[in-house]
């Protein structure tokens, strides 16, 4: 809003001078026509009003053909030739003038000065506007090339040279073609013409230019320059050299002032031309020289400092903001990089050089310019710096100009380089763009310095999980229990790292076996606490409250206060009972156990209930069912997660409940150990190369039967006796100790 807001008052500016100089230039005519209707010279009052409205005119036509020009900044090359463009078309325009009778005169009486016809007041008023128009535009577009690469000092001189240009001009004031020029006259010309000579010696922009780009200035130089010598007319003295004919004596007619800046703004004119000229020529031989090595060196420089630098961030900083300085491209520069570690957008300033940090966030909005850059993806440049609502400053406190530069690598805005100078439009385009280079350069670097510590925090964490996958594996059971009558094999595999899958085997006397197989909601480290803390409540409530409710119903209260809201655990608690031979099993919303018999009968244990941690209330325990399973020889039990059944494969199908109770009929006749990795391999040949979408988990239990009395001679040292891998793809397994019970087949 505020930029339109700008942009409509500057427009309404332009309109007020464009009216003012309209109607100066309306009343000037119409004192031209008031002398022609009377006949006679106006007073000095009506003189001295006329001759200041001619000056007040002038004036508004200067500011309205400066502001024009000022938002048009153009190379060095298209000044003189568009200036030369203009002044031919302004030489035949005038020359068309001159054609309105009497042709080659001004039509003025030659003693008192007053006009002889309407025809002559429309010549002399057309060709000062002519000549005015033409000669401001020369100065305004000779402005641009003095001023490149500007300094105080140089744009002191500028000014100081107008200015008595000026003070030579107010000298001629009520002053008549016919009036011989006076010493005082005389001497205020002469100091306008040294900060003429002074001006003529600033060419910074011949410089930059390429090899072509000189030869092409120099000829539209030489090309000007004659122009110029040719409109100056020589003050119409040598005959056959004015080339507007009459053009000198009408101007002397409108305004005497008038005459003497436009002829002082083409004798500039004349010198700035041969002094480009001659510096462009001699400037020619090292120009190729002189461009590669500015630019192999100003390459080298920032490689070897940003390179070297990119894993010290503080250095890396430092030499990023001192860049612009270095390179002599601004009076002060800082880095600004957002805060992501704080989870914060906003720019914070991270080096600066040239200023001091207090003063910087006094004096400039920098997130403010960030957002733009932010959108705009550009460079973007404030030649008047003062003027923008986003700098709170004053003049000569060091932001006359302000360029902010986006560092941009792989299409992320990683910060932005500023950089200030003491005087408005102190920013040339050569600055720019090396500015631009350099800000690609070190945005590169700090998206490497970015990926190290990017890499550095991957591999910290990777040994951290690392540990924390070995540290969950010690939470597995690492040997499973032999008993009399059952064989038992375990696996579980995390889709990551580390996962939320769990089963465990508590023995809770003589002849009861506590078996748990859980499985946390979601993957990933969340989901590995909340397993070792389902570890620690099995392995000390399941002492306490053996059977399958209980236990349950005392886990889901422990958890409840413990476990987030979108937080559940799916578990399947069985106690097996090795004197009834029976096993009592209850799910919480888990997978329902497969079962099946020697004789190839196959069933899913389907009781009902609810995950733990959905219902704090005593919903839970009402929703609980527990079943009781009488074992006999060659009976297997599977438990599992949903990882096994809900695994894919290549072509996106899901291996299945129907696939798993198919595969465990098949290998019904093997013990638990050769049924386990039968599955596992029936698993891996339907999946392909594909990994484990999510966590998986696999207890298979068989009853082979036991001799009753010989329940009780397991010593607990058998508990122990199998030493085994810790859990893994391929699993855990207990063999039987022999019973005097045969297996029926």
């Amino acid at each position: 809003m505020a930029p339109f807001i700008s942009s409509r008052g500057t427009r309404l500016q332009n309109i007020l001078l464009g009216v003012l100089w309209a109607a100066c230039y309306v009343l000037a005519l119409g004192y031209h026509v008031l002398l022609w209707t009377t006949h006679e010279p106006a007073s000095i009052t009506v003189a001295g009003v006329y001759h200041a409205i001619v000056l007040l005119g002038s004036l508004a036509l200067w500011a309205v053909l400066s502001r024009l020009l000022e938002r048009r900044r153009v190379a060095p090359g298209r000044i003189l030739w568009t200036t030369l463009l203009l002044g031919f078309l302004y030489l035949g325009t005038a020359y068309l003038a001159t054609l309105i009778p009497p042709i080659g005169q001004t039509g003025y009486h030659q003693e008192n000065g007053v006009p002889l016809a309407w025809a002559a007041v429309m010549k002399v008023s057309i060709l000062a506007l002519l000549k005015a128009a033409f000669v401001f535009i020369l100065l305004l577009r000779l402005k641009d090339l003095v001023l490149v690469k500007r300094t105080r000092g140089s744009q002191r001189n500028w000014y100081l040279m107008l200015g008595f240009m000026v003070l030579a001009a107010l000298s001629g004031f009520l002053k008549t073609p016919q009036d011989e020029l006076s010493l005082a006259h005389g001497i205020a010309i002469v100091p306008a013409v040294v900060f003429m000579v002074v001006n003529s010696f600033r060419l910074s922009w011949i410089v930059s230019l390429s090899f072509k780009e000189k030869m092409a200035s120099s000829g539209l130089a030489f090309l000007l320059l004659i122009l110029l010598l040719g409109l100056s007319g020589l003050d119409g003295s040598v005959e056959g050299f004015e080339l507007v004919p009459g053009e000198i004596q009408a101007l002397l007619q409108y305004s005497y002032p008038l005459a003497i800046f436009t002829g002082l703004g083409i004798l500039f004119g004349v010198l700035y031309c041969t002094t480009a000229f001659l510096s462009l020529l001699f400037h020619l031989p090292t120009t190729s020289d002189f461009q590669r090595k500015a630019g192999e060196m100003a390459t080298m420089h920032s490689l070897t400092h940003l390179v070297g630098q990119v894993f010290d961030s503080e250095k890396l900083f430092t030499t990023i903001a001192a860049a612009p300085i270095e390179a002599s491209s601004a009076r002060a520069s800082w880095l600004a990089l957002p805060d992501v570690s704080r989870g914060d957008l906003r720019p914070m300033v991270v080096a600066t050089n040239g200023i001091d940090l207090e003063q910087l966030e006094a004096k400039v909005d920098t997130g403010a310019l960030f957002d733009e850059i932010q959108l705009i993806r550009e460079p973007l440049l404030l030649q008047q710096a003062l003027a923008d609502h986003r700098i709170d400053a004053k003049s000569g406190e060091g932001f006359g100009s302000l360029l902010v530069t986006p560092l941009v690598a792989r299409d992320t805005v990683l910060g932005a380089l500023f950089a200030t100078k003491e005087v408005a439009h102190g920013f040339e385009p050569d600055d720019v763009e090396a500015i631009s280079v350099f800000a690609a350069q070190a945005a590169l670097a700090l998206d490497n310095a970015r990926l190290f510590e990017e890499q550095l925090e991957k591999e910290r964490l990777t040994r951290e999980l690392t540990i924390a996958r070995e540290v969950q594996q010690r939470l597995l059971p690492q040997r499973l229990p032999v008993l009399p009558g059952i064989t038992l094999a375990a696996s579980s595999v995390s889709a990551l790292e580390v996962g939320g899958d769990y089963y465990d085997f508590v023995r809770l006397d003589d002849d009861h076996l506590a078996i748990i197989v859980g499985d946390v909601s979601g993957k990933g480290t969340s989901a590995a606490f909340y397993m070792a803390e389902m570890q620690g409540i099995f392995q000390a409530v399941s002492r306490l409250a053996p059977s399958p409710n209980d236990f349950l119903t005392h886990a889901n209260a422990a958890l409840s206060d413990s476990l987030e809201r979108n937080v559940f655990i799916s578990v399947i608690y069985g106690v097996l009972d090795l004197r009834s031979e029976e096993i009592v099993l209850a799910r919480a919303g888990h997978c329902p156990a497969a079962c099946i018999s020697l004789d190839g009968t196959a069933r899913y244990l389907r009781t009902r209930g609810l995950g733990l941690g959905l219902d704090r209330s005593d919903l839970f325990g009402k929703t609980l069912v527990e079943e009781r399973v009488a074992l006999r020889p060659g009976d297997v039990f599977v438990l599992y997660t949903d990882g096994v059944v809900e695994s894919r494969s290549e072509a996106g199908e899901e291996y299945g409940y129907d696939r798993l109770l198919h595969g465990l009929a098949v290998n019904r006749h093997e013990d638990a150990g050769d049924l386990h990795s039968a599955l596992i391999d029936d698993l891996k040949l339907f999946m392909g190369d594909k990994e484990y979408d999510d966590d998986m988990t696999l207890v298979v239990l068989k009853w082979h039967g036991i001799d009753i009395g010989k329940v009780n001679t397991v010593s607990d040292s058998a508990w122990e006796t199998k030493n085994t891998e810790p859990a893994s793809v391929d699993g855990l397994i207990s063999k039987p100790i022999p019973s005097e019970r045969k297996l029926s087949n």
